[in-house]
């Protein structure tokens, strides 16, 4: 056994023994339960319905806060302010909530559509570990000051999801603008249909049911990184996947290039492929900066293509509105490739910190996975939302 392998096996038997720790090592475990959960994608366009589930795994009874981020409308400067909404739920050991997004929102989202972020959290009593009689507060895992009876995150590492999107062909209208592509791609593919995949969790890497984040001041600030502070894991550096391309005949391959698989049957044709990103690196109260990045991909014969995207908060956008190119009938001209973002620039307050999925639609049905999240973020994220 290789030196390289026995390191491996170990940090995965550490990792599996404590969360926590291996939250400090690697950027975002999709296979733990963690303190914080995002759910990449709700869309409650016309009869289009998201449900998302929760479940606190722990021993313990918690509270969990729910957050709604909206997509924003519109290509002015006001389009920096991404809306949000948020609602708080009691959750007892082993229990699972299921919340519907469109009657907690309502007509709240302008363009119905967004991401969520839900995560364990307690009241500062005097019952907590670390209130203080004689200043009535309670202290955060950072040192900071909470007041008596406000509610903070916590580290939890218990906790894990799903969101599920029962989809009836909704779309906004192609007039409906968000920067400078439709706020949502046009409908394709079976109509009904759903698409699942498990919620992103991150873990935190601060003593069991320790206080998380800051307040700044009527608002909460949350970190991301490798900081002994910080109150989760850090957020990857680059996100990336494989993708078939609108066009194609999903068959197996390359059959005329190395290493020569033989091309099976079709299995389908793909209809639209979508990109979901959103950016960590959130502010609820102010402009949120816009995410540019470079996106490099390549098809099966390793032929390469660049390109640049941007956007705020959250997209969810065909690939090949990302570069026209991306079709099986055009330059791209092969079933499949891969494609990664790299957030630019890579350091720094305006720093994008990228989380994704793809979304796949053909003939046969739709489907969602997560992005593979490589390397670690080189500064730290803060995503500020209200406190309660």
């Amino acid at each position: 056994m290789s030196r390289y392998t026995y390191w491996l096996l170990t940090a995965v038997v550490l990792c599996l023994a404590a969360p926590a720790w291996c939250a400090t090592l690697l950027p975002v475990q999709d296979n733990l339960p963690g303190s914080l959960l995002v759910f990449p994608i709700f869309d409650i366009i016309g009869g289009n319905q998201t449900k998302i589930r929760i479940t606190c795994n722990g021993a313990t009874h918690t509270r969990v806060r729910v957050t709604y981020v909206c997509q924003p409308q519109g290509t002015s400067t006001t389009s920096a302010f991404c809306p949000a909404f948020d609602e708080s739920w009691p959750c007892t050991p082993h229990q699972t909530l299921v919340i519907d997004v469109g009657t907690a929102l309502g007509g709240a989202c302008p363009t119905r559509q967004g991401y969520i972020v839900a995560f364990a959290e307690a009241q500062c009593t005097p019952a907590a570990a670390s209130f203080n009689p004689n200043t009535q507060t309670c202290t955060s895992g950072n040192g900071s000051t909470i007041l008596p009876g406000h509610f903070q995150p916590i580290s939890y590492n218990q906790l894990f999801g799903s969101y599920h999107v029962y989809y009836y062909g909704g779309a906004n209208p192609p007039t409906l603008r968000c920067g400078d592509v439709p706020c949502s791609p046009p409908a394709a593919g079976p109509i009904p249909d759903v698409e699942a995949a498990h919620a992103i969790a991150l873990q935190s890497p601060q003593p069991v049911f320790s206080f998380l984040g800051t307040d700044i001041g009527g608002a909460l600030s949350l970190s991301f990184g490798t900081e002994p502070t910080a109150d989760y894991g850090p957020l990857p550096k680059v996100v990336e996947t494989d993708f078939a391309a609108p066009g194609a005949a999903l068959l197996a391959g390359p059959s005329t290039f190395a290493p020569f698989i033989p091309a099976d049957t079709a299995s389908g044709t793909e209809l639209q492929t979508n990109i979901i990103l959103l950016n960590l690196n959130y502010t609820q109260f102010g402009i949120n900066a816009l995410a540019t990045m470079s996106v490099q991909i390549w098809n099966w014969f390793e032929v390469a293509f660049t390109s640049t995207n941007r956007f705020i908060c959250w997209e969810r956008i065909p690939i090949d509105l990302i570069d026209s190119r991306l079709t099986a009938a055009g330059l791209f001209g092969t079933p499949y490739g891969n494609i990664r973002f790299t957030p630019s620039p890579l350091t720094g307050a305006t720093s994008p910190h990228l989380l994704g999925v793809l979304e796949e639609v053909s003939t046969v049905g739709r489907t969602i996975r997560t992005m593979i999240h490589s390397a670690t973020a080189a500064s730290p994220a803060t995503f500020v939302t209200d406190i309660e």
